[in-house]
């Protein structure tokens, strides 16, 4: 948090602010091996006393909810320890909205909600919670309306007031949204609910912006593997943004040619924000209605105009180009494994046609094609794109290293994507430079930790250290000097070396992990063979996904 900049707190602070006794913090520490470490060089205070940084224990209180038997009066399910550290420390917020957020998405959901589903009711939540953030003459005209019910002027209804608003602010294209689910909708129940968002207070708009993130990540928890489509986790949201804004000067313009929920263009625009005067411009391309309109709501509560988001499609070759020219920096998260199809856009394909069956190398080609002289990139990709035995991904594959276009790629932890059983990697891509002397490889798949059953993260410290590691070889490369690699984490890979692996570029390839000394290299052969064989299964979990996806839309679930 940029207002938490600077400020230290010790143990006896961090206790006070969270709510618990002292010897609570200590029992953290010991437990959990991601809690903040104290500061190497401390200031304000006596050398005897250790402080930490206040943002790095609020990030780390946020992913910890508080039990039911420690919670306060008042605190519903889903409070954290952040929440009450973040009140204590009497910032410009009180947690009030976040905390009517949680009452409305929460255990009480079903009293608000009626008759509508989940997933519509927590699309009307997000609707909500734009306009009340970014609307105010819309959202009083809508409470006018609600301190007359039952009882409004003819023909008048919450309803109408609220589709209005989105029409003013966001456009007629989504106002469709709202009236799939008016149907279903009980506007006693609408009323209650925003009485309850605007009993909150005055609130600024960085507090709707996380009370709008919290209920993303609400969806998709509720949602499992359907709100794929929707979202990228934010532990990958926050990595991508920093690596690819590193060092940012004079970045005019930001793209995401699959915005999802616009997640990834809003975490961009403040990281690259934070290196030059000016914030970049934003554009995107999104599949459906939906996610458009929730992309559009996120990036305004950003702070961000959101009036270049289009259409798109899950592979871009699929349709038409509608930008022609580059950008500064790319960064998506684009749909994994996903057939292409039918070419109509072929412009792109610098590199050679990827095969129909697979649009992983149809999305990368597309971003290093759009990348103006300077310009970098990331891209979440499934793991087998950086070995798949495919002829044609493998080609593609080469002619990317050759031409200087893939810069680094890190190996993200499993269990980052709820959604998904594929592990991950970031690609970072540059425009072209034409020639590649050596590649960085980092090797985070041992990083993380459990903060659910299924669900992993990265912690800030853990994010901060692969971050130096990408700024330290970049700084070693542009001084002439000798990159200092990280054993069991990193190593700077010359083309040479990548040229005898055949091009595969899978970090556990080249960044030693302490393997037995009497361990022999996998011949390609083996590793040709184990590839088609996880590329059989990739396809035949992506067919199992859309049926039992296919499965629960009948019931409705």
């Amino acid at each position: 948090m940029s207002d938490l900049e600077g400020v230290l707190v010790t143990r006896a602070d961090v206790a006070r602010l969270a709510g618990v006794k002292r010897p609570a913090v200590t029992n953290w520490e010991r437990r959990h091996a991601d809690f903040p470490q104290p500061l190497v060089e401390p200031a304000r205070e006596p050398p005897d006393v250790e402080v930490f940084s206040a943002a790095e224990v609020l990030a780390w209180l946020d992913r910890r909810a508080i039990p039911a038997n420690a919670r306060r009066s008042g605190e519903p399910e889903g409070t954290t320890y952040g929440d009450r550290f973040r009140a204590a420390l009497g910032g410009p917020r009180t947690g009030a909205l976040i905390e009517a957020v949680n009452r409305l998405s929460g255990p009480e959901a079903e009293r608000f909600r009626g008759e509508l589903s989940q997933a519509d009711h927590l699309t009307l939540l997000l609707t909500l919670l734009y306009v009340r953030g970014c609307l105010p003459d819309d959202w009083e005209a809508i409470l006018a309306v609600v301190r007359r019910w039952p009882s409004p002027a003819f023909g008048d209804s919450p309803v109408r007031r609220l589709a209005a608003a989105v029409r003013r602010g966001l456009g007629p294209e989504h106002e469709r949204v709202l009236p799939a689910l008016s149907r279903d909708l009980d506007e006693h129940r609408l009323v209650e609910t925003i009485l309850l968002l605007d009993d909150s207070g005055p609130v600024d708009r960085a507090e709707h912006a996380r009370a709008f993130e919290r209920l993303m990540a609400r969806y998709s928890d509720l949602m499992g593997k359907r709100a794929g489509d929707l979202f990228t986790p934010r532990t990958a949201v926050d990595l991508l943004a920093k690596l690819v804004a590193d060092r940012s000067q004079d970045v005019r313009s930001v793209h995401d040619p699959f915005v999802r929920a616009g997640e990834l263009l809003a975490a961009a625009r403040e990281a690259v924000a934070e290196g030059q005067d000016r914030s970049p411009d934003l554009s995107g391309a999104g599949v459906g209605e939906y996610p458009l309109a929730l992309a559009s709501m996120n990036l305004a509560l950003h702070g961000a105009r959101a009036d270049s988001l289009f259409g798109g499609r899950t592979a871009p070759s699929a349709g038409p180009d509608p930008w022609p020219h580059g950008f500064d920096r790319i960064l998506t998260n684009p749909p994994f494994n996903m057939k292409r199809g039918s070419a109509v856009d072929r412009a792109h394909w610098r590199y050679g046609e990827p095969p129909s069956h697979n649009a992983n190398f149809d999305w990368l080609q597309y971003v290093v094609t759009h990348l103006r002289p300077g310009g970098r990139a990331g891209v979440l990709m499934p793991d087998i794109a950086a070995f798949s035995a495919n002829p044609s991904e493998g080609r593609i594959r080469a002619a990317m290293v050759e031409d200087g276009a893939i810069e680094a790629l890190i190996a993200l932890p499993p269990q980052l994507f709820t959604t998904t059983g594929i592990r991950v990697m970031v690609w970072l891509l540059r425009h072209p430079t034409g020639t590649c002397d050596e590649i960085l490889f980092v090797d985070a798949s041992r990083l993380g930790s459990l903060v659910s059953r299924g669900r992993r993260e990265l912690t800030p410290p853990e994010s901060r250290r692969l971050l130096e590691e990408y700024r330290s070889w970049t700084t070693a490369r542009a001084e002439g000097g000798t990159f200092m690699a990280t054993d069991g984490l990193s190593r700077a890979v010359s083309i040479e070396k990548i040229r005898e692996k055949d091009y595969v570029l899978s970090p556990a390839f080249y960044v030693p992990s302490g393997t037995p000394s009497g361990a022999h290299s996998a011949e390609p052969a083996d590793l040709a063979a184990l590839t088609r064989q996880l590329s059989e299964l990739h396809a035949r979990a992506r067919d199992a996904d859309a049926a039992a996806a296919a499965m629960l839309g009948r019931y409705g679930l």
